[in-house]
């Protein structure tokens, strides 16, 4: 058993435990043995005998190889396929089910940072696809979301760390820890430096043209995608009409010359509401609705590919859940303004409004 020892199980059996919510006790009780011998595997200060390894993989929910490492991670490329395959299934598969497939593909490769770091996404998706689920299962997959992330930072995988550290301030912002917030992001750097263009330059002096060109093509992806995404938040503050009107045209212009989805009509919507203005709110409502219920924009192919996958297939639409996400949140407001003095009952029964719900609540 040296080699195991060598090969630092102990932070696997820490790591897979934890992922299955196991206290050491509770993991000795499945083994057969005492707390204080799960305690000295977890910081190696000895090894499980070999008769242990099989009932310890099965308390696990691993393998003999992966406890190991003998397989310990994916390519981040296979990271991804297993992810989006998961998250093809979620809505056949129900809340729990979705969430216990997710924790068992983290179980079957405790070492890999790829999937941990793009399961912790998949936690948000939970959200938007089980808008209905109890608050104290959204609790958990948040507390998951976390330890993903949490094991991807302590990984001190360079590719990964500086979003794990953003994700994180992220939700510890939507849980009021401001503090926590602040800490997190004071570790990132202030002036991040960017290597694309010194690994372009060499791609293209090892001759790796194609290479160079998809490099390319995913960071003008990302740089778009983040204007787009500030553009947004640009719009959903107090600005002058005159401003606004120069960032709504800049994002529809981003929009449409990369072929990104234009989800400017319900940032409209939520400006004329909070404006009081009914006729206008209820107008951009509808245009939004038929945004959601129309074909998903692919991202230019002249532009991105063959980096990114630009096909047209049949059935791309926006996410289900991202529609019902909107109609549970309408109905939740209109339901509140029936307990409240003031609401805004002029939108709620404008005609247009009503019949843009109408629509919505039969495209879900």
């Amino acid at each position: 058993m040296e080699q195991a020892n060598t090969l630092k199980m102990g932070a696997t059996i820490a790591a897979l435990r934890k992922a299955r919510g196991l206290t050491q006790e509770q993991l000795a009780a499945l083994v057969g043995v005492s707390g204080p011998a799960v305690s000295k595997w977890e910081t190696d200060a000895s090894c499980p005998d070999i008769a242990l390894l099989c009932p310890l993989a099965r308390a696990l929910d691993t393998t003999v190889d992966a406890l190991l490492q003998f397989e310990a991670t994916l390519t981040d490329a296979e990271a991804t396929r297993q992810i989006n395959a998961l998250m093809e299934e979620v809505p056949q598969k129900g809340a729990d089910a979705a969430e216990e497939a997710l924790r068992r593909l983290v179980r079957r490769w405790p070492g890999c940072t790829a999937l941990q770091f793009n399961a912790a996404v998949v936690c948000d998706g939970f959200e938007m696809f089980f808008p209905d689920a109890p608050a104290e299962q959204k609790a958990g997959w948040r507390a998951f979301k976390r330890e993903l992330l949490e094991r991807v930072r302590a990984s001190g995988a360079a590719s990964y760390w500086q979003a794990a550290t953003i994700q994180l301030a992220s939700l510890a912002l939507v849980e009021e820890e401001t503090d926590r917030a602040q800490a997190l992001l004071d570790e990132l750097p202030q002036h991040p430096g960017d290597a694309t263009t010194v690994r372009v330059l060499l791609l293209r002096k090892q001759g790796r043209e194609e290479e160079a060109q998809k490099l390319l093509q995913t960071q003008l992806y990302t740089a778009a995608s983040k204007a787009m995404s500030l553009l947004a938040m640009l719009l959903g503050s107090d600005v002058e009409p005159r401003r606004r009107q120069k960032l709504l045209e800049a994002y529809r212009a981003v929009a449409g010359t990369f072929g990104f989805p234009d989800m400017s009509e319900g940032l409209l919507m939520e400006q004329h509401r909070k404006a009081g203005e009914w006729d206008e709110a209820a107008r951009h409502f509808s245009l939004y609705v038929d945004q959601l219920l129309s074909p998903l924009p692919r991202p230019d192919a002249d532009l991105f590919a063959p980096a990114l996958d630009c096909e047209q297939k049949p059935g791309d639409a926006f996410p289900a859940g991202m529609r019902r996400l909107l109609l549970d949140g309408i109905r939740r407001e209109m339901r509140e303004d029936l307990h409240r003095e003031t609401g805004e009952p002029e939108l709620w029964e404008h005609p247009v409004f009503a019949a843009a719900l109408k629509k919505l609540e039969a495209g879900v």
